[in-house]
């Protein structure tokens, strides 16, 4: 007893024994490790801002670069915390230059990581010729580059024809022409020469991959409109979401759709859609040339709002498009079976600006139309062709080389070649005319609402005027104007949106997913009282809310948040034909049986259907 009381006092005297008095040895630091694996590619002359994230170790830290260099003008930032900047404006522009980062702790461990960064120039080589970029901001932008020879003098009236290569670096930091174009009341702007597209790549890209592409086509009745302006166009913060943005001119009017039988003679039995050839022009010019930008050419996406919405439905039936992308969005601009006028129809239509220009007695009637001055020609664009109704703007048309039959038709036969986004803003028809602006004095009264309620329907169908008022009654509304919006934008754009995603949607084919856009701007008096209007949806599409088809807008922090939202949606949509992104409200694919839609605004709503009972009665009205 004595012995072991002796042995466990020996034991109790040994320093660090647990149960004996003294403390438990200390764990061991955590492992110290660096958690980045790679870092993004740069831009000479544009601001380079990477973070290096160590994991583990004990504080504080010591950074250091322990082999190679970094890229000219780069510097790593004193850092003791567990992350380190990498930051510096380049000034060379550098291919593949390799350095390891090195991190040590206060418990004496030390990680490494080896990386690979290239700065990229500002000048790319097309097919035609090299060209010259500008850093604008986060930004390198390509604007003013030509994806097809000037549409002039005997090319007026023509496919488009390949780009004249020019010799040295073509200054590209500014934009070509718009297209010309003439405004309600017969003011001209914008020049023949202009079929030019832009390019805009964010100045940090993951190294040593191509991004997807997004292509947009601008609205107008594909007779006005530019991606020059409005502002939100240009520099779009979409393009810093793992995308490169493409925007483009095209002819546009009576220049870029315009049918005579002599132009079908001389085309081998069609004419007419000549601006949507040049739209395809620049798909093709994106298929040979947008590697040289940091592109994928296999990953391109083709979206368009209004009139180009209209477009981007020609396309995916179009034999001349095929296989030129990868996904599709139509935003706004949807066609149904019937509203699509036939070769015939627009050769009639189209024929009196022959005489009115003077060249009814030509000798050579095309030789004459074709030294018409351009200014000339398109102030008839409002005049000619004399569409009555809903087709009053220029449309595509059916003839037997680009569109040789309706999209409607064909979608509905064989589905979508590819992944589809479509959809619709609710009050597609706010501001529209007097009758539907909230802003107009003295605004609507119920009266007047239940007037042109009747004067609309009526002619359409006995007693279709009550019946829509039964659907729409004004007490529903903060006002008369707001049903009388609400008609007009359900019975010209939600069924006819609902109907072509019907069409294309089905088992076995490409996904459909579809949208309702419900936000209305807030904080603004003069934008707010129009609620989600047509084209509303595009400033945050782009990323820029701050910017509007009706002048500058202050967004709220809910808005930027939503402009972060939407850009995910179709930039993630862009890349693998499903706009889903982890953590955000689930988009169910569209499904014709449950109508499953997304319903855009600051919150994201699932729905199934949208007002569902009213486009049901709108299709059994003929087609407005």
């Amino acid at each position: 007893m004595k012995n072991l009381q002796w042995l466990s006092t020996a034991i109790c005297s040994l320093p660090l024994i647990a149960g004996c008095g003294g403390s438990s040895a200390p764990p061991p630091p955590p492992t110290l490790s660096i958690a980045t694996a790679t870092l993004s590619d740069g831009t000479q002359g544009a601001t380079y801002v990477q973070a290096v994230e160590a994991s583990g170790g004990v504080a504080p830290f010591n950074w250091s670069v322990s082999s190679g260099s970094l890229p000219n003008n780069l510097m790593l930032a004193p850092s003791t915390s567990n992350s380190v900047a990498i930051s510096g404006t380049p000034g060379t522009a550098q291919a593949s230059v390799t350095f390891t980062i090195q991190v040590a702790d206060s418990s004496k461990q030390t990680a490494t990581q080896t990386f690979t960064v290239s700065i990229k120039g500002t000048v790319a080589q097309t097919q035609s010729g090299a060209v010259q970029g500008i850093v604008a901001g986060n930004e390198l932008a390509f604007r003013g580059i030509p994806y097809a020879a000037p549409p002039v003098g005997n090319l007026r009236w023509k496919p488009p024809q390949p780009p004249i290569s020019w010799p040295g670096v073509r200054d590209a930091s500014t934009f070509g022409n718009p297209c010309i174009q003439a405004n309600g009341q017969g003011q001209i702007s914008g020049a023949e020469d202009c079929l030019f597209l832009n390019i805009f790549v964010s100045s940090q890209t993951p190294h040593g991959q191509t991004q997807p592409v997004m292509v947009f086509i601008h609205g107008g009745g594909n007779r006005t409109g530019s991606t020059q302006w409005p502002p939100f166009f240009d520099t779009p913060p979409l393009a810093q979401q793992g995308v490169i943005v493409v925007t483009i001119e095209y002819r546009l009017g009576l220049l870029g759709f315009f049918a005579n039988p002599l132009l079908t003679a001389e085309g081998g039995g069609s004419s007419g859609n000549y601006g949507l050839m040049d739209q395809i022009a620049a798909l093709a010019w994106v298929q040979q040339n947008i590697a040289a930008f940091g592109g994928d050419p296999t990953h391109v996406m083709v979206f368009g709002q209004s009139a180009g919405g209209f477009d981007i439905e020609a396309f995916l039936t179009s034999p001349l498009a095929r296989g030129l992308f990868s996904a599709a969005a139509i935003e706004s601009g949807s066609l149904v079976h019937g509203q699509i006028l036939t070769l015939a129809d627009f050769e009639t239509l189209d024929a009196p600006l022959v005489s009115s220009v003077g060249c009814n007695t030509a000798p050579d009637v095309l030789a004459c139309l074709r030294v018409v001055p351009a200014g000339t020609v398109n102030s008839y664009d409002f005049t000619i062709p004399n569409i009555p109704g809903a087709l009053a703007a220029r449309s595509i048309i059916v003839e037997p080389h680009v569109v040789p039959v309706e999209p409607f038709d064909a979608l509905q036969q064989h589905g979508s070649p590819v992944p589809l986004l479509i959809g619709s803003t609710s009050q597609e028809e706010s501001g529209n005319t007097p009758q539907e602006d909230p802003l107009v004095t003295p605004p609507l009264d119920n009266t007047g609402y239940q007037t042109a309620v009747h004067n609309l329907f009526d002619p359409v169908l006995a007693g279709a005027g009550n019946q829509v008022l039964a659907l729409y009654p004004s007490t529903s509304y903060a006002a008369p104007v707001y049903a009388w919006i609400a008609v007009n934008s359900d019975y010209y754009d939600t069924t006819e949106t609902r109907s072509l995603a019907r069409a294309a949607a089905g088992a076995n084919r490409p996904a459909v997913w579809r949208y309702i856009y419900t936000h209305a701007y807030e904080n603004d008096p003069s934008l707010t009282p129009y609620g989600a209007f047509h084209t509303a949806e595009l400033p945050f599409v782009f990323g820029n809310p701050t910017q509007t088809y009706n002048g500058p807008h202050t967004p709220t922090s809910a808005e930027l948040t939503f402009a972060g939202q939407m850009m995910s949606y179709w930039s993630q949509f862009a890349k693998t034909g499903n706009p889903n992104v982890p953590g955000s409200t689930l988009w169910l694919r569209y499904d014709p049986a449950t109508d499953a839609m997304l319903q855009l605004d600051d919150t994201q709503t699932a729905l199934n259907g949208y007002n569902n009972p009213q486009c049901d009665y709108f299709l059994t009205l003929p087609l407005p």
